[in-house]
């Protein structure tokens, strides 16, 4: 069984990610963790070690814990095998960091709300947690039904890892599938077209799954500028997609990604 964790703060963002991973679980054979890390002030300053130490972590516990317990009980009747979150205290991507890698966990679940300024999702992407991550991450943006997924296609190269990656977390669901290859162009030209292929990568991708016995539903290439496509594919319940460390916030795949408003899983190449 593969196993998810899923990070909790007392916000809506957290809600909805907490129900998206709920739902996974009813698609998947995963098995969800929560965890909530509860950060101390910049001015406040932890004492060193011993009897002093653990009582000034379990005060600073008390102050999330009963939000959190309150995000848990509300989620209880959807997702009845949903146990207490594991409460840290510290460095908030520090103490994530350190408890995926010490479990190793095969996906790591967070929400991050859909909005129009780029800024956050590019700072997310960038942040030391996202860099050093050593499993795939979804961010979900907004509470969607999982019935129909898609992997965006960038290369045969890339696609690969993403393939080998999307199986292990998925190949023994039913989801329909799609592959979306994306053309960026001036703002104004959107075109969707079931036909048209660049450089056969869609064939030789589609070719990947099948040998894997997962039959696309459709192959699309969607060109226009990355706005028009993201809004293009709300209606997925998830997007995987391949992306580089070193994506530029100016660069068209960055962009893409920052207006999807589906919840997106990110395959880092």
């Amino acid at each position: 069984m593969l196993r998810m964790l899923v990070n909790l703060d007392a916000d809506l963002a957290s809600s909805i990610a907490l129900r998206y991973a709920c739902r996974l679980t009813q698609l998947v054979d995963i098995k969800l963790h929560c965890v909530h890390v509860e950060e101390p002030d910049q001015d406040t300053h932890a004492p060193g070690t011993g009897w002093v130490r653990r009582t000034w972590e379990n005060t600073m516990l008390k102050t999330g814990e009963f939000e959190i317990a309150q995000l848990i009980r509300a989620e209880k009747s959807s997702c009845p095998t949903l146990g207490a979150p594991k409460m840290l205290v510290g460095d908030r991507e520090n103490e994530i960091l350190r408890e995926i890698q010490r479990e190793s966990y095969d996906l790591f679940v967070e929400g991050s709300l859909h909005s129009f300024t780029a800024i956050k999702f590019y700072d997310k992407l960038h942040s030391r947690l996202y860099r050093l991550l050593p499993c795939p991450v979804i961010i979900v943006k907004n509470l969607v039904d999982i019935e129909k997924v898609a992997l965006i296609v960038r290369s045969e190269i890339e696609s690969k890892k993403l393939i080998s990656m999307f199986l292990k977390l998925f190949k023994d669901s039913k989801l329909k599938l799609d592959l979306i290859c994306c053309e960026f162009q001036e703002p104004g030209q959107l075109a969707v077209n079931a036909k048209k292929d660049v450089g056969g990568t869609l064939n030789a991708v589609e070719q990947m799954l099948v040998e894997n016995q997962w039959q696309p539903e459709n192959c699309i290439t969607i060109q226009g500028a990355p706005e028009e496509i993201g809004d293009e594919l709300r209606d997925y319940g998830l997007l995987a997609c391949p992306i580089h460390h070193d994506v530029s916030k100016k660069s068209n795949w960055f962009q893409l990604l920052s207006h999807i408003p589906s919840p997106i899983l990110i395959c880092w190449q």
